[in-house]
């Protein structure tokens, strides 16, 4: 970790994230004592309790049962305390007969139960948990997601490690970027999540050949784009939306002869992975070629446009009267961007309406 400095206010949820190798799991060492900083600081106030890696704290020839009464002793309960809330810590981990069986036979979701179930019922100032809810079953998980919140409403600390945007977007209001033990970002976890799935799908797409160099001289063509101009339902260039606006996209194409019919078709890309989302063309839309002229102008209106948040380019085409030929292409990277106040998962949100009513309950005859 290098020039790694934050701030967390008591009662709030600090997300961390970052691919493997980048420091989470250190910095959470730091923070639990259980490594020291060769250099710098660290203040903490009041009492912390953690789950680190699956099986930190515990004695692979100890009995579950034994481990939680060893975990919470360590965690600062007094004997008469570990004696009165063991019963609820068991009970919470749902391991059953599996308490009285060493540790060392347990499964990774059993291990996870474990560890949460200590640390949750120690009652800690301030509660360290890394990959928590990244094994164990969908049942388990929302009982922890409920704790955590039952936590968060009751003013306590949290700091929340976990490759999983969603939970961090749900949990964290701010949210600590790690890459290579160096902060990346530190914010609003709304825009540090959102910087940080860019990064990712920047990193695995394939390249073009052309990415980062130069632009090639463009080949001689009759028929090729003057100008492609985003613009909003007024017709003033933007390239900041909102989800669901109307968008406009303006196309100025020359020929140097009259006589060419002439189509476009326009197609969306996401930036960071270039998936395509969707293209509009005048000749798919049944619009008969423009023809006659030296220089055309495009308008094509997209109305609410349901794009989740993100950096969007626009792929251009211009091609003859079957939308066969191709004239010329234009790239714009990126063209716009879609701006939410929420995490979207997919690529983009449809207006949709929920009904929901009971069921009555069968009668059985007897």
């Amino acid at each position: 970790l290098q020039d790694v400095t934050f701030e967390v206010e008591r009662g709030e949820a600090l997300g961390i994230i970052g691919q493997n190798g980048a420091g989470k799991s250190t910095l959470l060492k730091l923070l639990c004592s259980v490594t020291r900083p060769t250099s710098g600081t660290i203040e903490s106030f009041g009492t912390i309790a953690s789950i680190l890696e699956l099986g930190t704290g515990f004695h692979p020839e100890f009995t579950g049962r034994d481990n939680a009464a060893l975990n919470a002793t360590i965690l600062g309960l007094s004997p008469s305390d570990v004696k009165r809330k063991l019963p609820a810590i068991l009970e919470f981990s749902e391991l059953g007969t599996f308490l009285d069986r060493p540790v060392k036979t347990y499964s990774s979701g059993m291990y996870m139960r474990l560890a949460f179930s200590v640390a949750v019922n120690v009652d800690p100032d301030i509660l360290v948990i890394d990959e928590a809810l990244a094994v164990g079953d969908g049942h388990f998980q929302k009982k922890c997601v409920d704790r955590i919140r039952e936590f968060q409403q009751n003013g306590k600390t949290i700091l929340f490690c976990s490759h999983a945007m969603y939970h961090v977007t749900t949990i964290c209001r701010r949210t600590l970027w790690l890459d290579h033990g160096s902060v990346m970002r530190y914010g609003p976890t709304l825009d540090v999540v959102h910087e940080y799935e860019s990064f990712l799908l920047q990193r695995d797409r394939a390249l073009p050949a052309s990415e980062g160099e130069p632009e090639r001289e463009r080949p001689f063509s009759p028929v090729r784009f003057r100008d492609i101009i985003v613009c909003d339902s007024s017709g003033s260039p933007r390239d900041l939306f909102e989800r669901g606006e109307d968008i406009q996209f303006r196309v100025r194409v020359h020929s140097d002869n009259p006589a060419q019919p002439v189509h476009v078709i326009l197609g969306v890309h996401r930036s960071a992975d270039d998936l395509q989302c969707f293209a509009v063309g005048t000749h798919s839309d049944g619009i008969e070629p423009l023809h006659g002229r030296n220089e055309y102008d495009f308008t094509v209106e997209l109305q609410r446009v349901p794009l989740n948040r993100g950096e969007y380019s626009i792929i251009a085409f211009v091609g003859d009267e079957n939308a066969i030929t191709v004239f010329d292409r234009r790239d714009v990277r990126p063209a716009f961007s879609i701006s939410g106040d929420r995490y979207e998962i997919g690529l983009m949100s449809v207006d949709h309406r929920w009904s929901m009513e009971p069921v009555a309950a069968a009668v059985v005859g007897r």
